[in-house]
C-alpha cells in the first residue's frame, strides 16, 4: 500500500546566493563551484541529466544515456565537491554547501524553523525521478489482521494529516488527508507532474552501472 510519494529536490542558502536558474542546470554555475554537491544515487542523477535533456528517466537508449553522461561530466561535475548521499543536509546547514540535491525534509530537519526561510527549496519542473515509499505485509506474517486495521489507521485522513504536517509533505498519495493539515508542505502536488518513478531496468541495469562508474570514479 504507498505510503508516500515524492522527489528529491534542490535547497539554495537564499541568504547566500541569488541571480541562479531554479532548475538542474543551476549544477553548471561556475560562481557556485565547490560549495554543491549531489546525490550518490546513480539513478537520481543520471535521471535528472535525462529528465533536463528531455529524455525518460527510465531511458535505456545508449545514446541519450551518452548526452546524459556527457551533461554531467562536462557541466556539473566540475562544480561540485562531491557526490553525497548521506551528509548534505548538515553541510548545507552549515553553511559549507550552498546548493544541494537532496530531500526536502532531511535538509529542513536540520536548520532550526526561523531559518527555513533563508532556504530556497524545489522541484524542476524539468522533472526528474520520483519515489514511491510503501507499506508490505510480508508473507507468512503472524498477525495480518492486525497489519492491515494499522495500515488503515495510518490512511485515516486526519490521521495521515498529522504525518505529512510531521514532515512538511504535500498529499500525494492521499489527497482526502489535504483538509486536515495544518502546515505548508516543502512541496506540492503539482510540482510532481513531470516526475517519473524509477522502473526496473532488470538487465540493462547494466548500462547505468557502467556509466556511473565514469561519472563517480573518474576524474
Amino acid at each position: 500500500v504507498p505510503y508516500y510519494m515524492g522527489a528529491a529536490g534542490i535547497a539554495v542558502n537564499r541568504k547566500r546566493v541569488s541571480d541562479y536558474p531554479r532548475d538542474w542546470s543551476i549544477f553548471s554555475t561556475k560562481k557556485l563551484a565547490n560549495r554543491m554537491s549531489m546525490l550518490d544515487d546513480l539513478r537520481e542523477v543520471i535521471g535528472d541529466a535525462l529528465a533536463y535533456l528531455g529524455y525518460s528517466v527510465n531511458s535505456v537508449d545508449k545514446k541519450e544515456l551518452e548526452e546524459a553522461k556527457r551533461l554531467i561530466n562536462q557541466e556539473w561535475k566540475p562544480n561540485l565537491v562531491k557526490f553525497d548521499a548521506e551528509g548534505f543536509a548538515k553541510a548545507f546547514a552549515s553553511g559549507e554547501f550552498l546548493v544541494v540535491q537532496g530531500y526536502a525534509e532531511a535538509i529542513y530537519e536540520e536548520l532550526d524553523t526561523e531559518l527555513w526561510e533563508n532556504v530556497d527549496f524545489f522541484l524542476p519542473p524539468s522533472g526528474g525521478p520520483m519515489y514511491l515509499d510503501s507499506m508490505v505485509i510480508p508473507k507468512g506474517a503472524n498477525n495480518t489482521e492486525a497489519a492491515h486495521l494499522f495500515i488503515n489507521f495510518i490512511h485515516t485522513p486526519e490521521v495521515y494529516a498529522q504525518f505529512l504536517d510531521r514532515f512538511h509533505f504535500p498529499s500525494s498519495v492521499n489527497t482526502a488527508a489535504a483538509p486536515y493539515m495544518t502546515t505548508e508542505p516543502f512541496y506540492h502536488v503539482e510540482d510532481l507532474e513531470n516526475y517519473e518513478l524509477k522502473r526496473d531496468l532488470g538487465e540493462n541495469l547494466t548500462l547505468y552501472n557502467t556509466l556511473w562508474e565514469t561519472i563517480r570514479y573518474n576524474e
